[in-house]
């Protein structure tokens, strides 16, 4: 499954007000993302082990941290059903490309076994 988002990633270290507390950065990311991925929650849920291939498309690729912008994508990716637990993520590889326009590509695919 391939999803293109066309948006900006949100950093892990703009998403919580302490250990518990959702921002408003977070929760708004989180209704953009839930709109984007509408299209795509119409598909089967990947279940099990699953392959992740993510390209951060970065207007600001040289100052930010790719890792912390995977957590916060992978927990919305479980809310709206599109894989059934980021914890089943066994396969993973990730790129950031220097950009005019945000954007994130998934490539989201089951393993066997």
């Amino acid at each position: 499954m391939k999803i293109i988002l066309k948006t900006r990633a949100l950093s892990v270290n703009k998403c919580w007000q302490g250990r518990r507390f959702k921002t408003q950065d977070y929760k708004d990311y989180e209704k953009e993302l839930t709109a984007l991925l509408t299209p795509y929650r119409r598909q089967r849920t990947l279940k099990g082990k699953v392959a992740v291939d993510v390209v951060f498309y970065l207007k600001w690729a040289s100052t930010t941290d790719f890792d912390n912008l995977l957590k916060p994508l992978f927990d919305i990716l479980v809310k709206n059903e599109i894989i059934s637990d980021d914890r089943f993520i066994w396969d993973m590889k990730v790129k950031k490309v220097k950009a005019d326009e945000d954007k994130i590509v998934i490539n989201l695919k089951a393993i066997k076994g």
